[in-house]
Order: structure tokens, then sequence, then C-alpha cells
């Protein structure tokens, strides 16, 4: 059995640390993708808006996973300031993943504008008007 005095193994500090730069790392990236691909899209470059939604979804993933799991590794290990210290960043990305996810979502579904037909004119004032009939 084990005793309450005894500490930690090193291989769960090592986990904290590997969860930590994961989560420090891999978040910020994935929000970089993100906002290339928007750029890519302001520019008129090939963009693929699921893509951009793939890596936002990604990022709100590893964003709360990694303190969640951080969390999990401490709490078993006895660490209960780094446990709840992760376990309230888990939580607060959390809230913040879906609220960027739902705003995306909603910025998204709305409708682009339709084309205008062919050979549609549009007159302007204060000018001479090159539309047929007018």
């Amino acid at each position: 059995m084990e005793s309450a005095t005894e500490k930690p193994g090193p291989w769960s500090g090592l986990a904290l640390v590997v969860l930590t730069l994961i989560w420090l790392i891999g978040t910020p990236l994935l929000f970089l993708q993100v906002f290339a691909e928007g750029l890519r899209a302001s520019r008129g470059g090939p963009s693929d808006g699921d893509r951009a939604m793939r890596f936002l979804i990604a990022a709100a993933v590893v964003g709360v996973t990694a303190p969640a799991l951080a969390a999990i590794v401490a709490g078993k290990t006895r660490r209960e300031g780094a446990a709840l210290v992760f376990g309230v960043a888990a939580a607060l990305c959390f809230v913040a993943g879906a609220v960027l996810v739902s705003v995306d979502l909603r910025v998204s579904s709305v409708p682009s504008p339709e084309p205008l037909p062919p050979g549609y004119c549009v007159e302007r004032s204060g000018g001479d008007s090159d539309c047929p009939g007018g």
C-alpha cells in the first residue's frame, strides 16, 4: 500500500510538463492556422471554409483536453494545487472554445448574396448612364 506521505514519481511530473507544452504551444499554433485560412480567403486565394473550421475545432479540443488530462494526472498524484489550476484552466478553455465555435458556426451559416445576373447595369448618380434605356 502507498503511504500518504509518498512523493509523486518523476513520470507524472514529465506527463504534466508534456501536457502543458501541448496546451501552451499546440493551441496557439492551431489558432494561427485558422487565422491563416481567413487571410487566404480574404485575399482571394484558395481557401476551404471546412478546413478552417476543422482547425478551430482542433484548437478547442486541444485547448480543453490537455489541461483536463493534466488536472487528472495532478489529482491522481496528489498535486492538489496543480490539479486546481489545470481544472480551472480546462473549464475556462471549454467556455471560450464553445463561444468561439458557436460564433464561427453562426457566422459561417449566413448565406452569401446571390450573384447579379449577366448584363445587369447599375446607374450611378452624378454622371452619364451607360445602361440601356436610360
